[in-house]
C-alpha cells in the first residue's frame, strides 16, 4: 500500500513516472475509472468519507487519512474525500495500427488545454493520442479537464518525435499539420482520405519546422473575421467535427 508520503510524490511528474501511477480526485471520476476498467491500486479516503459512504467500493485495498492529511493530496478547493492510485496504462504506436484517425499533439503546455483536447478527441472517435513533449497527462488539472476520457482511448507518450512520426507514416497515415500559412488555398478537411494523423502544435509557436518538413499536408480553418487566432483545443474540436461531417 503506498503510504501518504509516497502520494504526496505522485503530485510530481518524475515519481508519478517513478511509480507508474497517478492520482485521481472524486467521487464521479473514481466511479469512471471503475467502468473503464482502469487499474486501480487503492483508494484513498479522508475519515468523513469513509464513514459516511462504508460501503464505497469495498473491495479495494484503501488509506484512510485524516482531514488534514487529506488536503495535502487533494488538487481541489473543497475535496470531495475520495481519491484512487491509478496504475499508468502502457501504450505504444502498435495501438494505432488499426486505427484510421489519430491525433498528435506537440507540445500542448496548458493542462486545460490538453485535458479539453483529450475530452474532445474521445468525443469524435479519435483512436489514440501521440504526445510529443508538453504537459503532463496525468497530472491532475489535465486529469480533471478530461471528464474521464482520459481513460477511454489509447495515450502515446514519445520520447522519439521524428521517429515516431516516421512510424506512424509508414503504418500508411499521411501526416497532416494544422498551419494557415503552409494550407494552399485556404485548403480545410475535406480534401483529406484514407489514415490521417493530424498534427496540432504548441499554444503560441504551433508546429516545430522539423514536423512541418516531414508533414504530408497542411490545413487550416477559414477566418472571416479580425480575430489574431484560434485557441489550440478549439480548433481541434473545429476540425474533428468537419471531418466527422465528410
Amino acid at each position: 500500500m503506498f503510504s501518504l508520503k509516497t502520494l504526496v510524490k505522485l503530485q510530481q511528474k518524475k515519481y508519478r513516472r517513478e511509480y507508474g501511477c497517478f492520482l485521481l480526485e472524486g467521487r464521479k471520476g473514481v466511479l469512471e475509472a471503475v467502468e473503464a476498467k482502469a487499474e486501480i491500486l487503492q483508494l484513498v479516503l479522508s475519515q468523513k468519507f469513509a464513514r459516511e459512504e462504508e460501503a464505497f467500493l469495498p473491495h479495494l485495498e484503501r488509506l484512510i487519512l485524516d482531514e488534514h492529511d487529506f488536503a495535502k493530496l487533494a488538487d481541489t478547493v473543497t475535496p470531495s474525500g475520495v481519491m484512487a492510485v491509478i496504475k499508468i496504462p502502457a501504450h505504444s504506436l502498435n495501438k494505432f495500427n488499426h486505427g484510421k484517425l489519430v491525433a498528435v499533439l506537440e507540445d500542448i503546455r496548458d493542462p486545460g488545454n490538453l485535458g479539453t483536447m483529450i475530452r474532445t478527441a474521445d468525443w469524435f472517435g479519435v483512436d489514440g493520442l501521440l504526445l510529443l513533449g508538453g504537459a503532463d497527462p496525468y497530472q491532475a488539472k489535465v486529469v480533471r479537464a478530461s471528464m474521464g476520457s482520459i481513460f477511454h482511448l489509447p495515450i502515446v507518450l514519445t520520447q522519439e518525435p521524428l521517429q515516431d512520426l516516421q512510424n506512424l507514416s509508414k503504418q500508411g497515415f499521411q501526416l497532416v499539420v494544422t498551419r494557415p500559412e503552409l494550407a494552399k488555398d485556404n485548403k480545410g478537411p475535406s480534401k483529406l482520405s484514407g489514415k490521417l494523423a493530424l498534427i496540432f502544435g504548441n499554444e503560441s509557436r504551433g508546429t516545430s519546422r522539423e514536423i512541418d518538413q516531414m508533414a504530408d499536408q497542411a490545413i487550416s480553418i477559414p477566418k472571416y473575421g479580425k480575430a489574431e487566432s484560434l485557441n489550440v483545443a478549439v480548433s481541434f474540436g473545429i476540425l474533428l467535427n468537419q471531418l466527422r461531417s465528410l
